[in-house]
C-alpha cells in the first residue's frame, strides 16, 4: 500500500492555522488498465485500508470512474474476523459523464468525508451499483486487500479475494483537525477563449 503524507498548500509567509497534514492510502500503481463492473445490485467491491497507528478522521474518498451510473459507497469498521463490520457512513453518488476518466487524465470523483468522526483501526470501503451501469478503473496491482461479496445472503457467497485493485483511495486527516472548508482547493485548468491573447 502506498501511504503519502502531504500538507495541503504551499504559500509564502507564516503558516496558516488550517494548514493540513494528511495521509493518502492507496494500493493501485496509478496505471488504470481494466474496468470493474457490477453484474448485479447486490455485488459489492471491497477494499480494506490500514491507517497508520493512532486515530484518524476520514477526510476524502477518491474514485477513478470508468463509466457513468449511480453507486452506493459504504465505509465500515473492521471486525475481529477481518471483515466489514458496523457501517461508519453510507452515501449515494451519481457518476455523471463529466466525471468519467479516460484512465490517465487525472479526473477523479472525490467525496467529502470530513464530517465523520475519528476512527482507530482498519477501514473497509465498499462500492455497489444502484442505477445504470457504473464502472471503476482498476490496476493490475495485487494488494491482498481487495475483495468482493454478494450482499444477497441467499446466494451463500462469502468475501472472496480478487487480484485486481480498484482505483479507490482514502484520504485521512489528524483526529484533532477542526472541521470546515479546506485552506485551498485544487487548481482548475481552463482554456482561454479564442482571441483572448492568453
Amino acid at each position: 500500500m502506498v501511504v503519502l503524507a502531504a500538507s495541503a498548500c504551499g504559500h509564502k509567509g507564516p503558516a496558516h492555522p488550517r494548514d493540513l497534514r494528511q495521509v493518502l492510502l492507496a494500493f493501485d500503481d496509478n496505471r488504470a488498465n481494466a474496468a470493474l463492473t457490477f453484474p448485479s445490485l447486490t455485488y459489492e467491491a471491497l477494499i480494506r485500508f490500514n491507517p497508520p497507528e493512532g486515530k484518524h478522521r476520514p477526510w476524502r474518498l477518491w474514485m477513478l470512474a470508468q463509466a457513468p451510473g449511480t453507486v452506493v459507497v459504504s465505509l465500515y469498521k473492521d471486525t475481529v474476523f477481518t471483515a466489514p463490520g458496523d457501517p461508519i457512513d453510507t452515501f449515494t453518488r451519481d457518476i455523471e459523464a463529466r466525471d468519467v476518466s479516460a484512465g490517465s487524465d487525472g479526473r477523479w470523483v472525490v467525496e467529502d468525508l470530513q464530517e465523520l468522526d475519528a476512527i482507530d483501526g482498519p477501514i473497509w470501503v465498499g462500492v455497489r451499483k444502484v442505477g445504470g451501469d457504473p464502472a471503476l478503473w482498476t490496476s493490475a496491482t495485487v494488494s491482498g486487500e481487495s475483495f468482493l461479496r454478494d450482499r444477497d445472503a441467499s446466494k451463500g457467497v462469502a468475501i472472496l479475494p480478487v487480484k485486481r485493485t480498484p482505483m479507490v483511495r482514502l484520504e485521512l486527516a489528524p483526529a484533532d483537525l477542526p472541521r470546515g472548508p479546506a485552506t485551498c482547493a485544487p487548481p482548475v485548468l481552463t482554456t482561454p477563449p479564442a482571441g483572448s491573447g492568453s
